[in-house]
């Protein structure tokens, strides 16, 4: 007699395999679905064999999918947007200098637009330089938050989501992508 085994959403491959190689050693054999890959031990499978058995037909099918013509034209249009981020990146770098920092606008939206490169895989961002930069002009990560932070402020407004941006440069992997939404509330809500 075979057992079926259904593993839990968010379930991890390792917990998977103990609970497949237990119901094999209780039932003969057992069978199961884990993250669309069809499992199987009999009695004596170690976890260690149902994750090898796992991750062997996981690679194959990656590999497969790679070399198919969804794969290779998937691989191309990351290229072309990570050449994408890339380019905006540098663009928005040399614009950095020239940059007008007495409107609070025209700094929102510089860093706006550096959000999606901060957060796309394979672009180097410059970091230390932007921070650097925005230091210069007194604006850091984290600022006007707490007490310091004035709801009815339109510079406070400001100041607290240059520091939000900042702190996703300095401390996280990349400009929150909520910046968009915040910015545009600002700029409704407090207009100049």
């Amino acid at each position: 007699m075979s057992g079926i085994v259904r593993f839990p959403a968010g379930m991890h491959i390792a917990a998977a395999a103990e609970l497949l190689a237990a119901e094999a050693m209780a039932s003969g054999s057992a069978s199961g679905c884990f993250n669309g890959i069809d499992v199987s031990a009999k009695a004596g499978a170690t976890a260690g064999d149902v994750v090898a058995d796992w991750e062997r037909q996981s690679d194959a099918r990656r590999e497969a999918y790679r070399k198919s013509p969804e794969g290779i034209a998937a691989a191309q249009r990351a290229d072309d947007a990570r050449r994408t981020a890339r380019s905006q990146h540098d663009w928005l770098m040399a614009e950095l200098p020239a940059l007008n920092w007495s409107s609070d606008v025209a700094i929102l939206d510089w860093l706006c637009a550096m959000q999606g490169p901060s957060d796309h895989a394979g672009v180097i961002i410059r970091r230390g330089t932007i921070i650097a930069a925005f230091a210069k002009r007194g604006y850091v990560p984290g600022m006007d938050t707490g007490k310091d932070y004035d709801a009815n402020s339109r510079y406070s407004g400001f100041r607290y989501l240059v520091g939000q941006a900042l702190d996703g440069l300095a401390n996280g992997p990349a400009i929150h992508p909520i910046i968009h939404k915040f910015a545009a509330e600002w700029k409704a809500r407090l207009p100049s």
